[in-house]
């Protein structure tokens, strides 16, 4: 059908994309009201004799009163005009005929009558050509052949390059058939494209009336999409694409092009790095448990931290000779930073959220956010976007899941294992900030991670599945707000605070 919908589109559509298409590429003459003169499509009709004795049986059955007849229906009126205006005149379905050649062009088409009735989904000639096509019921599928005349030469649709061929039947869709209640599905519809005609395309997809979803595998398409547009197919799961793990995982194993991931990056308005995807997970979920009173207050905080595009950066601080605290952060924010220099982007705050590892415990500074270890601008290269330098309190975000009442089936145990002492262990209905000298509770604060991990885990992962959002949130609505330190709400102010 690709034959027939291009040749319906240029000639149909004067101001249509296929007929821009070949206008632009120079294929085609036009006449001065903008007809065109020289595309031609070919192909061998035939009536079978089955067909014959149908329409013969019709007859019989109009002739008694029946009205719900193969005559009276849209195809055969339109069959039947066909015929008489293009193959035999005054052809009456008494006999069959075998295969002959057709050839329209945009004057002969206009003679012909396409006829409609209330089953008649799309435009009239597109259904009769698609009925007519139908298991070579009256046109032969095989014989199409789609030709473009200029100056004397004839090309065949068939010499077309394979990107050009695909781009002139995306178009004929678009043109035929965009209207505001369309719905097209497109599957890697930009394969085969040279990233010009990409770029071509998706203006066309941008000005269409109806809704486009379409996959690809293309890095030239990820970009104009538009992150907000973008979802990702992950295990078989739709995750958005707002989620940019998710589509920097794809990326990587797009390109390792890491231009095209800072790119994709510097269209989010708020960035995180932090050392793990799930740490930022079990954050909202602690975030939630703390502030939130009923689902509409959790859906605002949802909604709240939705706008952070979250990007997985190890720390890796060990407090060992020269090392810098957060190095691994501060190099990939030197090489985004001089990646958009010079260049547009949307990004406004980044924030290094860092594991507290080995940084001493005193260094830990008390600004605006009690997290805080360097709230300035730590971006040398350029002013903006912000950046900010923070740091948990406590070793990691796991040690905020640590919690009397949520681990109460086996606490004895757990406590032996911290090694806190009675003015530092975990109480209940608390949340352990301070001891009693209402100094912070370092000890809690510096326990080794993987004590801590050893303890949590088996609450939050499901066997060698990993972390389980599901099993995490159960875990943590186990904890009583009292028990979820400040510490997790001073980050979420400071962060969604830095974004309003």
């Amino acid at each position: 059908m690709v034959y027939v919908i291009d040749f319906l589109a240029t000639t149909s559509k004067p101001d249509g994309e296929v007929r821009s298409f070949l206008r632009q590429n120079n294929y085609i003459d036009e006449s001065v009201i903008d007809e065109d003169e020289s595309t031609k499509l070919s192909f061998n009709v035939k009536v079978d004799s089955a067909y014959v004795n149908k329409v013969q049986q019709s007859f019989e059955d109009e002739s008694k009163g029946e009205t719900n007849v193969i005559t009276n229906k849209a195809y055969h009126r339109t069959l039947n005009n066909f015929i008489n205006t293009l193959v035999e005149k005054d052809y009456d379905f008494e006999k069959s005929i075998n295969s002959k050649s057709i050839q329209l062009n945009q004057d002969v088409l206009s003679s012909v009558s396409f006829e409609e009735d209330d089953v008649t989904l799309f435009d009239s000639k597109v259904m009769f050509f698609t009925q007519a096509s139908d298991n070579n019921y009256f046109i032969i599928k095989e014989s199409f052949d789609l030709i473009f005349e200029k100056d004397g030469q004839a090309l065949h649709l068939g010499d077309l390059s394979d990107g050009e061929y695909q781009l002139l039947f995306l178009y004929s869709l678009i043109d035929l058939f965009d209207s505001e209640n369309t719905l097209f599905l497109l599957d890697e519809a930009d394969s085969h494209l040279h990233y010009k005609n990409i770029e071509k395309l998706w203006n066309v997809y941008d000005n269409a009336k109806g809704s486009i979803i379409t996959t690809t595998h293309l890095l030239d398409s990820i970009t104009k999409s538009g992150i907000e547009r973008l979802k990702v197919i992950e295990d078989g799961q739709i995750k958005s694409g707002q989620e940019l793990i998710h589509l920097t995982k794809r990326l990587k194993n797009l390109s390792e092009i890491n231009n095209v991931k800072f790119q994709a990056i510097s269209w989010f308005k708020n960035v995180v790095l932090i050392d793990d995807e799930n740490d930022w997970k079990q954050f909202k979920l602690l975030v939630k448990r703390k502030l939130a009173n009923n689902i509409k207050e959790e859906l605002n905080i949802e909604k709240k931290l939705g706008n952070f595009c979250i990007i997985k950066c190890n720390s890796g601080f060990e407090g060992k000779g020269k090392e810098i605290f957060a190095d691994k952060k501060l190099s990939w924010l030197r090489n985004f930073s001089e990646y958009i220099h010079g260049q547009p982007f949307k990004t406004k705050n980044i924030f290094l959220i860092c594991d507290r590892d080995e940084l001493p415990f005193p260094n830990i500074g008390t600004d605006t956010c009690s997290l805080l270890v360097k709230g300035d601008n730590i971006n040398k290269v350029n002013s903006n976007p912000k950046s900010h330098l923070l740091s948990w309190r406590r070793r990691e975000v796991k040690h905020y899941l640590l919690s009397h009442t949520a681990l109460i089936d086996n606490i004895e145990n757990i406590e032996s294992e911290l090694d806190l002492g009675d003015k530092s262990k975990l109480v209940s209905n608390s949340s352990c900030d301070n001891t009693t000298c209402g100094e912070y509770n370092d000890k809690l604060a510096i326990i080794k991670s993987d004590i801590v991990k050893n303890i949590i885990d088996p609450y939050i992962n499901d066997g060698d599945q990993g972390f389980c959002s599901v099993m995490a949130q159960e875990y943590v609505y186990k904890i009583p707000k009292e028990e979820i330190s400040e510490d997790i709400v001073n980050m979420y102010n400071y962060l969604v605070g830095e974004n309003e």
